[in-house]
């Protein structure tokens, strides 16, 4: 019976230690979400875009492409700069705006499986007028979480 219980204590103890940095079940990508809202004659509303075209200058095979009409659009920063440059057309017919976002990076430690992830907090927005006649920060920090950081205004 005695060496039963020593067994049990064992094998409980051998449980309790497993090695949990082995696996990464968490999303460690961090993507700027924007909307898009639409403004007529002082009345803002939501709104979608027939066929985005999206891709950081320099990185033209990472290119986004919305066939279908999309509400908003999320991309990636870039890790190894301070800025990203990206060109953003909403229609084919439509002439393309050129957006420029500068940033603060963060390293920040997500576990011992996952490694670390980058943080951006926004510090400016540049951009052209073409077709975008705005854009509204609504939360500065880019984060693993899934809420919207900007909404463009059309």
């Amino acid at each position: 019976m005695r060496y039963a219980l020593l067994m049990i204590c064992a094998l409980t103890c051998l449980a309790a230690c497993d090695d949990d940095t082995k696996v990464c079940d968490v999303d460690v990508r961090t993507e700027l979400r924007a909307n898009f809202r639409y403004v007529l004659n002082n009345v803002e509303k939501d709104t979608t875009m027939p066929k985005v075209t999206l891709y950081a200058f320099g990185k033209e095979d990472d290119s986004i492409y919305a066939k279908n009409p999309t509400s908003g659009i999320q991309f990636s920063l870039d890790r190894t700069a301070d800025s990203s440059r990206f060109y953003f057309q909403t229609d084919s017919t439509r002439i393309a705006d050129t957006l420029i976002f500068r940033y603060r990076r963060q390293p920040h430690f997500v576990s011992a499986g996952c490694g670390f992830a980058t943080y951006f907090t926004l510090d400016t927005i540049i951009h052209t007028t073409n077709v975008l006649q705005s854009i509204q920060v609504r939360n500065h920090n880019v984060t693993t979480g899934n809420e919207t950081n900007l909404t463009f205004h059309f």
